[in-house]
C-alpha cells in the first residue's frame, strides 16, 4: 500500500532543539503506531535567515511541500530581517491567502493573550527536562496537531471524491489539486497589496481586542 504524505514543518530563526526534537518524535511514534494508517508524517525544519523575504519564504519547497507549519511568532521581528513588522499570526493570513489548504500554528516565547490560538513554548527554567517538555507539548501540542492532522486528512478525501464524482469542473479541481500540493500563482502578493493585508489584519485584532 502507498501511503500518502503529510509533511510538517517547523520555521524559526533560532530552532529550538527540545520542540525540534519533540516534533520529529511525534511523527516517528505517529508512524509507528499507527502501520495501518493510509497516511504517514514527515517532519522537517527550516532555519530562517535574515535575507528571506515573504516571498522567499512563500517559494521555500520546504514551506511549499508542506501541510502543516508550525512558525513563531516572533519570527519576523528580527532587527536583521526584512520582515520585521511581520508577525507569525500575520504570516499566518498572508499563508492562508496564497496556499489556503497549509495548515499554520503560530508559537511563541511569551505567554499568549486570552483567546489566541498560539502556544507557547516549553521554558525549562535552565536545565534540560526533557520528561517536562514532553509532558507539556503532549498537552498543548499534540491536541493541536491530531485534530489538524484529520482536518488535513478530510480535505484530501473530499477531494478525491469529487475527483471520482465527475461532477465538478475538472478545472476547478486542478485548481484544487495544485493548491493543495504547494503550487501557486507565481504573481504572489506586492508590496501594497501585503501592507493592505496586514492593516485589515491589525484592524480585526483591534476591533477584537477592544
Amino acid at each position: 500500500m502507498i501511503k500518502k504524505t503529510i509533511n510538517i514543518s517547523y520555521i524559526d530563526d533560532r530552532i529550538d532543539n527540545i520542540l525540534d526534537r519533540y516534533l520529529d518524535d511525534f511523527c516517528k511514534n505517529h508512524n509507528n503506531n499507527n502501520r495501518d494508517f493510509n497516511y504517514q508524517l514527515n517532519f522537517s525544519d527550516y532555519t530562517f535567515k535574515s535575507t528571506d523575504t515573504y516571498k522567499t519564504l512563500l517559494s521555500n519547497s520546504i514551506i511549499n511541500n508542506s501541510n502543516i507549519i508550525i512558525i513563531d511568532s516572533r519570527l519576523f521581528e528580527n532587527e536583521n530581517s526584512n520582515l520585521s513588522k511581520f508577525t507569525g499570526e500575520q504570516f499566518k493570513i498572508i499563508l492562508r491567502q496564497v496556499l489556503p489548504f497549509i495548515k499554520t500554528i503560530v508559537i511563541s516565547q511569551n505567554i499568549p493573550e486570552d483567546g489566541s490560538l498560539t502556544i507557547k513554548k516549553f521554558q525549562a527554567n535552565g536545565t534540560m527536562n526533557t520528561d517536562g517538555a514532553i509532558d507539556y507539548y503532549n498537552e498543548v501540542m499534540a491536541p493541536v496537531l491530531n485534530s489538524t492532522i484529520l482536518a488535513i486528512i478530510e480535505e484530501f478525501e473530499v477531494l478525491q471524491q469529487l475527483t471520482l464524482d465527475n461532477e465538478v469542473d475538472p478545472v476547478l479541481i486542478g485548481t484544487i489539486q495544485s493548491t493543495i500540493t504547494g503550487l501557486h500563482d507565481t504573481a504572489l502578493f506586492e508590496k501594497e497589496d501585503l501592507d493592505k493585508l496586514i492593516d485589515l489584519f491589525n484592524e480585526v485584532k483591534a476591533n477584537y481586542d477592544y
